[in-house]
């Protein structure tokens, strides 16, 4: 891939990635839980597939999964993170089909969205630290 379409695809996800994040925290004030953490899982699949773009030289696979995406870049999860990783991918599929979005909408509380989200945005600041690491 040459430099400067490397350099846009990057440009591109970290700037989805920001967005997206943007977008989660301010639907949650609103009171849009459900919505905020399928924002906050595309916050955080932007960013990895920035990351994948950077470090592989290739463009990012069309993968929502998290894990994946954090195993093409390398990235050395704890088993904690691991965990967060397999739940935030829930919000993702939730999100996103009529019957799961349906189910979600009904057992998403405030508090648990509260939890999720502080996660994802802690997790978004320590991949965004890491970032050019690996």
């Amino acid at each position: 891939m040459e430099k400067i379409q490397k350099d846009k695809l990057i440009k591109y996800w970290r700037d989805g990635a920001k967005k997206s994040l943007e977008l989660a925290n301010c639907v949650m004030r609103n009171g849009y839980y459900d919505h905020a953490l399928f924002c906050g899982h595309l916050a955080l699949e932007k960013l990895l597939k920035s990351m994948m773009v950077e470090e592989t030289n290739s463009s990012a696979p069309r993968s929502h999964d998290l894990l994946y995406l954090a195993g093409l870049v390398k990235i050395d999860l704890s088993s904690e993170q691991r965990k967060a990783l397999v739940e935030i991918n829930t919000f993702n599929i939730a999100g996103r089909y009529f019957e799961e979005k349906l189910e979600f909408h009904k057992r998403i509380s405030k508090s648990k969205a509260v939890k999720w989200l502080k996660i994802i945005n802690e997790m978004y600041l320590w991949l965004s630290k890491r970032r050019g690491k690996n």
